[in-house]
């Protein structure tokens, strides 16, 4: 079998609790946050670059792959992802995916959609496909790999092109989609909105971005001065910009600028579910006068290297234990991968994720202060995130912003 999901996500939150989630989302927000700073460590190492992508939408996808495995395979990946119990994670995911569902369409977008994609050859046992209908809204659309997996291939693409608003046209390659192929398990994350305060275009200025020593290029730098949760600390600054979608917001963390641009590595190692809780705490309601980049990104990441380092390994061998899945269950995950999509702009913010996985045989206080500056040009960290439940939808690393 194989399996292909995209996503796309911000921020984090703690291990330990979810900030104003229901008991029944907290577990499922912890797990996803936790393995979002995993996720964005290992993504840290091997890309000097930008990064982005959706821990939502990966840990949804996986989410459901979990729920098809059994023995050490299982206990294997709720380790490297951070799951709790079966029954709270499915609970809690069910739970997030109806809240973002059910937002009002005037005030934004927000959607998730799952769906299996199923060779003829398999049978999905009752209790698996149930769970999946369930929990997390999954289909089931029965595909013929075997005979013509082309036709399957860009059946599957048009639905995530579909999902996603066509920002996500090609998740899958021809070489991802064999005659050998068994299964796809699919999520897709499209999130559009636009600022509470938006940028005005006559301010927008094309300014230096430092990404490096003596190395910089001018790019569009949005400007306004707003009132805004911010926060600070020696080396570092952070803010909080509200889109109209009610208690949806980007937070962007903005290292102090030194000669070696060192310090956005010395962020990047403080990243902890922790210190951004304390981080979180220390915010107040200020005056900003804030500088930030138009920008527009999209990556591409197989994710089988990440998982298998977080110890997710048996379920990519000859081990893999799926009988909790279909029949017949032979076969590992043959690959991962989640491709994500983000535009920002003076009105609003558009941003999409998807993820694949196959397997084949085989607090605000008020202050009257002076402006403080925010200005982020130079590399940065940013979330797109749900402050209801503190769930990370996107996370990111702008080190050489593109212009939309």
């Amino acid at each position: 079998m194989r399996f292909v999901s995209v996503v796309l996500c911000f921020l984090c939150l703690s291990v330990s609790h979810a900030w104003g989630a229901a008991p029944r989302e907290a577990q499922a927000v912890a797990a996803v946050n936790a393995f979002a700073l995993d996720a964005y460590r290992q993504l840290a190492e091997d890309e000097k670059g930008n990064i982005f992508f959706s821990p939502y939408s990966v840990s949804s996808a996986l989410a459901m792959t979990w729920a098809g495995a059994a023995g050490s395979t299982a206990e294997e990946m709720a380790a490297a992802l951070r799951f709790p119990e079966p029954e709270a994670l499915h609970a809690g995911m069910k739970a997030l995916m109806e809240r973002f569902n059910a937002i009002p369409k005037e005030a934004g977008a927000l959607e998730i959609a799952n769906r299996l994609w199923l060779d003829g050859r398999e049978k999905p046992l009752p209790e698996y496909a149930a769970l999946l209908e369930a929990d997390y809204g999954a289909t089931v659309g029965v595909m013929d790999f075997r005979k013509d997996p082309e036709k399957a291939r860009k059946e599957i693409n048009e639905w995530i092109g579909q999902k996603t608003r066509d920002k996500i046209k090609e998740l899958l390659f021809e070489s991802n989609i064999t005659p050998d192929t068994r299964l796809v398990l699919t999520n897709a994350i499209y999130f559009n909105s636009t600022w509470r305060y938006p940028f005005e275009k006559s301010r927008t200025k094309e300014e230096p971005f430092r990404s490096g020593k003596n190395k910089q290029k001018n790019v569009p730098l949005m400007n306004q001065t707003q009132e805004l949760l911010y926060g600070e600390e020696p080396g570092l600054q952070w803010v909080k910009l509200p889109y109209t979608i009610p208690r949806f917001s980007l937070l962007v963390f903005l290292p102090h600028e030194n000669e070696a641009f060192t310090q956005l590595e010395a962020l990047e190692n403080k990243l902890t579910p922790e210190a951004i809780a304390a981080w979180t705490a220390l915010m107040e309601r200020r005056q900003v006068n804030l500088w930030l980049p138009k920008f527009k990104d999209e990556r591409r990441y197989p994710l089988v290297g990440l998982l298998q380092k977080l110890g997710m390994k048996l379920a990519f061998t000859q081990k893999a234990d799926f009988s909790r899945m279909a029949v017949p269950a032979d076969g590992p995950l043959d690959f991962v991968v989640h491709q994500s999509f983000i535009e920002l702009d003076e009105e609003r913010t558009e941003a999409a994720g998807a993820t694949a996985v196959w397997r084949t045989t085989g607090a605000a206080v008020f202050h009257l202060q002076e402006p403080v500056t925010f200005r982020a040009d130079r590399p940065f960290i940013y979330c797109l995130m749900d402050d209801a439940t503190e769930t990370i939808l996107f996370l990111g690393r702008m080190v050489e912003p593109t212009s939309p």
